[in-house]
């Protein structure tokens, strides 16, 4: 900000809406801060002089809770001479005036407040709110729900607007006095003022302090202007002689060093004798504001739309939709991405995020659109005029583009990706709802294998709501204890005994009954509450270790499954140790069974918890080794206890010689690496004799012991009855 500028400073803004909670939104968004915030700095870079000398913006926030309080407040503070720079204004507060009553009224006791309509999508149209107030600079539009640094970027360039409006009306007040006081002042202003004739002729032009555009007496304005907005600046100076009205206009000229420089014009009428003979044209330098605003819409890495400018996109292109258009949604999202990143490093990552990007935008049209949402998901607006066959048949076109292998700094990387879409019918009217479709459709894209794309339909709509419902009763289920343990044996066929349990939780629905984990759990990652899930199954797992331990049976584990999202917690060290605290639990008789896709997603991280957790003691297994994307080379960093070989892999066993031979290699690595081999889904006698002679550790499975109640199962210790225990 200039010094001359300083003096006119303003940021006092008043607030007006009938919700505390808004206010207490602005202030946690405006309020002082200690520390520069990413906006503040990006703020100092784009606007301020110098970068050492830039600080935070600190902002007078008053609050009114109804409109005839909020112009009171406005009309005290023009007599105290201490008026707002800007206020946000809500659309609706009953039971007094609503937003556009509100600003009609403030407007006749000051004309130079900046004013921001707060309003969401079911208030007034921008047409409407046109009809009422009429166009105005001094009116914008927020929509609700408020993004952060939206309100940010308003508040700063409103409030210096108000600023840089007072600077002009003063010193064009010091114009009057003397011809010589004018050239002063106009001389001094940051923006170009210049008088032209019909045919862009320069008459007069203040010193320009941009010195970047050749603007001189004697020459032609529009030279300079860019060749795309050169006829639309033409066109608006022939309106503002031939209609005698002022207009406003935004464009952009080349300077001499052959880059850009965005303007926004105001071009005035001068009369004389009654008959237009000039026009006057003040404009700003909205470089830096233009710079700003489309790091807020684009995605910096790929330079594509980013979520917000997509769904406005999609918004408008809904609003616009004629009844023979179809639009589709595409989600896209690259399948492992994060292997890829730990593998290679985030530095190729990035290089392969902006490949996909320039492969995707050549299957983009005109009027459709290509974003990245964040982290490795693109979308694509679609306008397909075809019957459904043609979407299939663009989705798989996409699916079979992304299969091509890259090289990217030397390496092959082989990327595929999983892709939801969804086709827009006349029942679909909000952007969100579409785009939340969209989600559905990929996310069971993934779920059934990845590499693939899926449609959305009715029974992903059914199964949205199921999840919903089932998160809702899972809540209740958490508060009630409606949870139970079910232990399935393990046998360790070294010592022809049973060493130890598979904890399976299990849901006993007050009216559903027994729901198994494989409905459930999904649901509680998605929502968050596996974390209170997992405290009660290890709380009652240790309890029954306890119980065990106190009836003499001292070397039985118990082992319970854990999620990534579980694993990954910063605080499940902290859970354990206070189970384990409270329960009287030995700690060694625990075991948590990991699935390759939790640990593989960060395996710096992972490596990292699991010596932290051997390191209280407790065991790690790694569940359904060889179906997930896991290798040896990774398995000899982790400090685990067992290797469980995936079911997969043993019901064709002995009959088919390839599952065999996988079998077997994996237990002769693992026995290599000092890691114990556990073998599950073990059904059949066959079975039994072939991982003996494979000199596998231990196995599970229905043949030896299906999952049981904690009462069966200690019963059963006790008396060492189990099944087919004579072919051990």
């Amino acid at each position: 900000m200039s010094q001359a500028m300083k003096e006119f400073e303003n940021r006092r803004i008043l607030i007006i809406d009938d919700d505390a909670r808004i206010h207490e939104d602005f202030r946690k968004i405006l309020g002082e801060k200690k520390e520069k915030s990413e906006y503040d700095e990006m703020e100092a870079e784009l606007f301020s002089e110098t970068k050492e000398n830039s600080e935070s913006i600190v902002y007078e926030l008053d609050s009114a809770y109804q409109g005839e309080d909020g112009y009171n407040k406005i009309l005290a503070a023009n007599k105290e001479k201490r008026p707002y720079a800007m206020a946000f204004v809500d659309m609706r507060m009953p039971p007094g005036w609503d937003g556009l009553e509100t600003i009609k009224r403030i407007w006749v006791i000051d004309a130079q407040i900046q004013l921001v309509i707060c309003t969401a999508y079911s208030d007034y149209s921008w047409n409407e709110v046109l009809y009422h107030l009429g166009a105005s600079d001094r009116l914008i539009i927020l929509k609700k729900p408020f993004d952060m640094v939206e309100v940010q970027q308003l508040t700063t360039a409103l409030t210096t607007k108000w600023s840089l409006s007072c600077e002009r009306i003063a010193r064009l007040h010091q114009i009057k006095e003397s011809e010589e006081q004018y050239r002063t002042v106009v001389d001094s202003v940051e923006d170009t003022i210049m008088t032209l004739d019909k045919d862009g002729n320069i008459l007069f032009v203040n010193h320009n302090p941009w010195n970047m555009i050749n603007q001189a007496v004697g020459g032609n304005y529009y030279v300079d202007i860019k060749d795309e907005y050169r006829e639309k600046v033409m066109q608006t100076v022939k309106d503002v002689f031939d209609k005698g009205e002022q207009k406003s206009i935004e464009y952009a000229s080349l300077t001499n060093e052959d880059s850009t420089v965005w303007s926004e014009g105001r071009i005035t009428p001068y009369y004389k004798n009654n008959e237009v003979v000039a026009a006057t044209l003040i404009a700003s330098d909205i470089s830096a504001r233009k710079a700003l605003d489309w790091q807020l819409r684009h995605d910096e890495l790929t330079g594509l739309a980013n979520r917000v400018q997509f769904s406005a996109y999609v918004e408008s292109c809904l609003g616009k939709k004629t009844p023979d258009q179809k639009f589709v949604i595409l989600f896209i999202d690259l399948d492992h991405f994060n292997l890829i990143n730990d593998c290679f490093g985030h530095e190729l990552g990035d290089k392969l995020l902006v490949r996909v990007a320039e492969i995707l935008i050549k299957k983009v049209e005109k009027n459709e659109m290509l974003a990245r949402l964040g982290g490795d998901e693109f979308a694509i607006l679609k306008i397909m005029n075809t019957d459904d066959a043609g979407v299939h048949k663009y989705a798989e076109s996409l699916n079979e583009l992304l299969k091509n292998p890259l090289t990217l700094d030397g390496f092959d990387v082989y990327p595929t990706a999983s892709i939801g879409v969804a086709i827009v019918n006349d029942a679909v009217t909000a952007a969100t709802s579409l785009l939340q479709d969209a989600d559905a459709a990929l996310y069971h894209a993934k779920s059934r294998g990845r590499n693939r794309y899926e449609c959305f339909d009715q029974l992903m709509r059914d199964e949205v709501v199921k999840r919903v419902s089932i998160g809702n009763e899972l809540r209740q289920a958490i508060e009630k204890d409606q949870f139970e343990v079910y232990y399935q044996p393990f046998t360790n066929l070294n010592e022809g005994r049973v060493t130890g349990f598979e904890a399976l939780i299990r849901w006993n629905h007050p009216e559903r009954g027994m729901i198994s984990p494989d409905e459930f759990i999904p649901v509680a990652e998605e929502t968050g509450l596996i974390f209170s899930v997992t405290r009660k199954m290890l709380m009652m797992v240790c309890s029954q270790i306890k119980q065990w331990h106190d009836m003499g049976l001292h070397n039985i584990k118990a082992a319970v499954n854990c999620s990534a999202r579980d694993f990954n917690e910063k605080k499940l060290q902290g859970i354990i140790e206070d189970i384990i605290k409270k329960t009287g639990a030995d700690i060694t008789k625990l075991e948590l069974e990991l699935t390759e896709s939790s640990i593989m997603d960060d395996v710096e991280n992972s490596i990292k918890n699991m010596r932290m957790l051997t390191d209280m003691g407790v065991n790690i297994s790694i569940d359904d080794f060889g179906t997930g994307y896991s290798s040896f080379g990774y398995i000899k960093k982790f400090t685990i206890d067992k290797l469980k070989i995936d079911r997969a892999f043993i019901k064709d066993t002995p009959e088919d010689r390839d599952d065999v031979a996988i079998v077997e290699a994996i237990i002769a690595m693992a026995h290599r690496l000092r890691i114990k081999v556990v073998a599950e889904g073990v059904e059949t006698a066959e079975q039994l004799a072939f991982l003996k002679k494979a000199k596998c550790d231990v196995i599970q499975g229905y043949f030896l012991g299906k999952p049981m109640t904690s009462a069966e199962a200690t019963k059963r210790l006790l008396e060492k009855d189990w099944p087919n225990q004579e072919l051990i």
